[in-house]
């Protein structure tokens, strides 16, 4: 959503064809439009941006005055309550949820150790295993190259 859009407002107003709300601003020479389809997006503006929308009332048809009221009321909230997108939040959902990121920053560099130590330990299992093949196969070729004796020789002679 854009922001600043105080330095250039003209006006606000409910469409009801729409459904809903248009913010028209200027910047320089150009005319711009921000359409607002949820009251609570106004939270996502900035403090001057809320100051601007309170202190300029939502213009609107006499048939659609609830739904362009629900609109002033959000910005009437966010300007008394000082809420807006520069406004971090203080609540107890706000630490649980650092505590729960924290935590799961822990579990998963856990879970990586854990992953690194057991690739290194099946990494070191397979160069056992192939040293151990190597070994075999080299008993069987130093084996192989061995003159028979002569015992040997009259058996294979049978």
């Amino acid at each position: 959503m854009e922001q600043n859009f105080h330095e250039g407002f003209l006006c606000w107003v409910y469409s009801c064809m729409s459904t809903e709300a248009v913010i028209t601003y200027k910047v320089e020479n150009e005319v711009r439009y921000i359409h607002l389809y949820d009251p609570l997006s106004i939270v996502n503006c900035s403090a001057k941006d809320i100051e601007c929308l309170f202190v300029n009332k939502i213009g609107y048809k006499a048939e659609d005055k609830d739904q362009a009221l629900q609109f002033q009321k959000v910005a009437s909230i966010c300007f008394q309550k000082g809420t807006n997108s520069e406004h971090m939040w203080s609540s107890k959902w706000r630490k649980i949820e650092k505590e729960e990121l924290l935590k799961a920053e822990k579990d998963r560099k856990a879970r990586e150790e854990k992953d690194k130590i057991a690739r290194y330990t099946v990494v070191q299992r397979l160069a056992e295993e192939e040293k151990k093949a190597a070994q075999e196969k080299e008993k069987l070729t130093k084996a192989l190259l061995k003159k028979p004796k002569r015992h040997e020789e009259k058996l294979k002679s049978l």
